[in-house]
């Protein structure tokens, strides 16, 4: 193929831990270099060439402008309402919107009398600018909203008065969105300072007062931190943690105690009640009815266990275990009610087996109550359990499977039962989703296991048309399989747009996820990390052997970790696959740290200052890896211009050392984009890219669309 890689210069070599590694496109680190800027443009072009001529595209294009009014993780449409005061507030996108806008709604009122309040496109008609984190004061008269422009990921704060909508406060400059947590009279609130190059800073914010004098509440140079207070104000919380999934330090403090031994909320007494560095466990306190502290924590449970905490002795080691998952599931999450006849508090359990949720009911000594029946009848996800601050005896939540549009439900204690929340399901009135045009049957989901090459036993999820199977097809595999990061059965209108085409989507459950709880996790970080990779080639054997599909007909799609998996897949197993779309991965592991968020993952990967750790991350770092002279699979390698959390520059150099080096003769294509980051883009741009990226397999893999340019259902 044309290489528009030969502006290369001379390959830089260096001595690392006393290993040679080669870093032959090293000037591709910065893209304001001249000669970079210049690839960049051949790149582009390129890809501009190649793009007409992918068939399906329009077919694709125009089945996910349908397919996203329904809603999915990247591109939502509702979510679970948040009640503060009188109001309720949520997210909603009507079909044609670009971008989800907050609506602010009284309480029994139905969503189309709600109050747009924060209008994405209205701040920014570009569509540049997203709404990344949000949340209302206890009383719902106030709302602290962060948004950020061009892809950044350091937020401007602002705090609106949601009766006049008019901002009374900020901006303040954060340098990584984390939720705020109000006081109780909503006079101010705590927040999260600290770029990836700062120490982390939690900080008390009284309105009208200059940010620059904000009080310092806790200083760390763990990278991630969290903080949260009670709803009575009396619990403050506060979670560090040196990288995801790596166990945390929870610091707990009681603001009633304070005030009376003379201390402001400006100087708290932070108490240490979990510390799980150690051992890598988890704990997040929580507050409930009737004064009741609980905790759910993976310490000593790798799959989860709820905890009754003392407020006179509320260090982890006298926390009471009143509730855990047994040995075929795994807690994923709990929230406590009050029952309006008995006044008694309630637990509403949230666990897994096997991909399928379930809910229960339990008292406060972890009695199993009543089992509740849940939205769907196979494997699913329930998530975003919101509960009003106080006595309440209601919750809502998302749930949301494979063929499933995620929707909103809720649970009323009285009735024991879940529910549809029909006054807030997007579409129920005008401006809701186009009617499909044809009303296609359902796909079929299927479990199947797969070995891989140790023996472990791997979850693959299957989803493929209602046809008849017959014969191989043309398949797409994804897997996450990192930061304990679970590939949780959900819709995507990617997924679906595939299959109705006549595809196969597979998802697997590779080791270093969180479908088992934290030993699989482990099993697959750090110096487990080459295990995610043999599971993931060991579901692509799986779907060839069972005859679903050949090596000319699979294709490997990912992001982010993701991306991370299908660089690796193609790089150690070429010949199992004929085409591969990556983006926003990480794929040199050798300077990772040096770039974007890298420095924070170090615990999930490992570094190249240890020795053995870099003979792990020599053994499988898809730049490292590529091999001059193989046949490599058509590739396709997207990303924005500029990635504030995982660094272009991955993208540049794995996609240099691949067209120098594949003999195929089947493209290796470049995708840049400006204006987006890592995170949330326009339902048009993702529309775009997807249309793209599905166009560009089904080219190499031989999914054709029908005669009349329609996908087939």
């Amino acid at each position: 193929m044309s290489d528009a890689s030969t502006l290369r210069r001379e390959p830089f070599v260096e001595s690392v831990q006393g290993r040679t590694v080669c870093d032959p496109y090293r000037w591709l680190e910065d893209d304001t270099d001249a000669e970079c800027v210049q690839w960049l443009a051949a790149q582009d072009r390129m890809f501009a060439e190649h793009r007409p001529g992918w068939r399906a595209r329009p077919a694709f294009r125009a089945l996910l402008d349908e397919l996203m009014d329904r809603g999915g993780a990247a591109v939502p449409v509702v979510s679970a309402p948040v009640v503060r005061g009188s109001r309720r507030f949520f997210l909603r996108r009507r079909a044609g919107q670009e971008m989800p806008v907050l609506v602010a709604a009284a309480e029994g009122e139905a969503d189309e009398a709600g109050r747009v309040i924060v209008d994405p496109m209205e701040l920014d008609p570009s569509g540049g600018t997203s709404l990344l984190a949000w949340r209302p004061s206890w009383s719902g008269r106030l709302l602290a909203f962060q948004v950020a422009a061009g892809g950044s990921e350091s937020p401007r704060l602002r705090v609106l008065d949601v009766t006049r909508g008019r901002p009374v406060d900020g901006p303040l400059v954060l340098g990584r969105p984390t939720a705020v947590a109000w006081l109780a009279d909503d006079t101010g609130f705590y927040y999260v300072t600290g770029s990836p190059a700062e120490p982390r800073r939690v900080r008390l914010h009284h309105l009208g007062d200059d940010p620059a004098h904000d009080p310092v509440v806790l200083e760390t140079p763990m990278r991630h931190l969290s903080v949260s207070l009670s709803p009575d104000g009396r619990w403050l919380l506060v979670s560090a943690a040196a990288g995801p999934q790596t166990g945390n330090i929870l610091r707990l403090a009681d603001l009633q105690a304070d005030a009376t031994a003379g201390r402001g909320p400006g100087d708290p007494h932070l108490v240490t009640v979990h510390d799980g560095t150690a051992q890598g466990s988890s704990a997040l306190v929580k507050a409930g009815p009737r004064g009741l502290l609980y905790a759910i924590t993976d310490a000593g449970a790798p799959r989860g266990r709820v905890c009754v905490i003392d407020p006179a002795e509320p260090h982890s080691s006298a926390w009471t275990t009143v509730v855990e998952p047994g040995p075929d599931a795994l807690l994923s999450a709990c929230t406590a009610l009050r029952d309006p006849g008995s006044g008694e508090v309630r637990l509403l359990v949230s666990t897994v087996r096997n991909g399928v949720p379930f809910l229960a009911l339990h008292d406060v000594t972890g009695r199993r109550l009543t089992d509740i029946a849940t939205p769907g009848t196979g494997p699913g996800t329930i998530s975003g359990l919101s509960t009003p601050p106080g006595d309440s005896d209601r919750v809502w939540f998302r749930y949301t499977d494979f063929v499933t549009p995620p929707a909103v439900h809720r649970f009323a204690l009285p009735q024991q039962r879940c529910e549809p929340e029909t006054r807030h399901v997007s579409g129920i009135a005008a401006g809701g989703p186009r009617p499909p045009s044809r009303r296609p049957e359902q796909p079929v989901v299927r479990q199947l296991i797969c070995r891989s090459e140790d023996g472990t036993p791997v979850g693959l999820y299957v989803i493929s048309p209602a046809a008849p199977f017959d014969g191989p097809r043309p398949a797409l595999l994804t897997a996450y399989g990192g930061f304990g990061a679970s590939a949780a059965p959900a819709y995507s209108p990617s997924i679906t747009a595939w299959v109705r085409a006549g595809g196969i989507y597979a998802v697997a459950g590779v080791r270093g996820g969180g479908e088992h709880g934290t030993t699989w996790h482990t099993a697959g970080r750090g110096a487990g990390k080459p295990n995610a990779f043999a599971d993931f080639a060991a579901a692509a054997r799986h779907l060839i052997d069972q005859g679903l599909t050949t090596p000319a007909q699979l294709a490997v799609k990912g992001a982010s970790h993701s991306g991370l998996m299908v660089a690796v897949a193609i790089t150690r197993n070429p010949e199992l696959y004929a085409a591969a779309v990556c983006s926003d991965a990480i794929t040199d592991m050798v300077r990772y740290p040096l770039f974007g968020l890298g420095a924070w993952w170090t615990k999930e990967f490992g570094t190249a200052d240890d020795p053995d750790q870099l003979d792990t991350l020599l053994s499988y770092s898809p730049y490292h890896n590529v091999r001059p002279g193989t046949r490599y699979p058509a590739v396709l390698l997207t990303s924005p211009r500029v990635d504030p959390r995982v660094d272009a520059a991955h993208m540049r150099k794995l996609t240099a050392a691949l067209q120098h080096a594949t003999a195929s003769g089947r493209p290796v294509l470049l995708r840049t984009e400006d204006g987006v980051g890592h995170g949330p883009r326009t339902a048009s741009r993702y529309a775009d890219l997807h249309s793209d990226a599905l166009a560009f397999c089904a080219e190499h893999t031989g999914l054709v669309p029908p005669a009349d340019g329609r996908p087939a259902g």
